[in-house]
């Protein structure tokens, strides 16, 4: 199976049968993220314990496949992480998907995302999930990846 394939089947299965999707019942964090210019809108919610690690994720709204399945795949990502794991992690992710290194085994199923190199307006559409989880965890209520937003 070629790259652009997997990217394909991944971002189709986690769009269409999203991982984490919904609401957490207790939730310690949560942040709005929006793409005013493409209209994605999405909400992430964490349950973070008290030693600052993401026990739960959830995220919710209206967002492109891309959008979905990157939050999708995020969610199962962190789980388990603190704030300064999640940003490396969110490094590493812009690296790929901006073309400066190949896939990375710290990103599982997020590296099939690395097809967005040759695709350089949609990347804000990956990156807002993050964006959104790096609000949150900072306790911040909106974040957006749009340059004019």
């Amino acid at each position: 199976m070629s790259a652009s394939d997997l990217y394909r089947d991944l971002v189709l299965e986690h769009n269409r049968s999203p991982r984490g999707f919904g609401s957490l019942p207790t939730r310690t964090h949560a942040a709005e993220g929006d793409n005013p210019l493409c209209g994605d809108h999405l909400r992430i919610e964490l349950a973070v314990d008290a030693a600052g690690r993401v026990r739960d994720f959830a995220f919710s709204g209206q967002s492109c496949a891309i959008t979905t399945a990157t939050a999708s795949l995020l969610g199962e990502r962190v789980r388990g992480l603190d704030a300064a794991a999640i940003a490396e992690l969110e490094a590493r992710f812009a690296r790929l998907v901006r073309g400066e290194c190949a896939a990375d085994p710290a990103l599982d199923g997020l590296n099939a995302l690395a097809e967005l190199r040759a695709y350089p307006a949609r990347r804000k559409c990956a990156l807002l999930p993050w964006a959104t989880l790096a609000a949150a965890l900072r306790g911040t209520p909106h974040a957006t990846t749009e340059a004019n937003a």
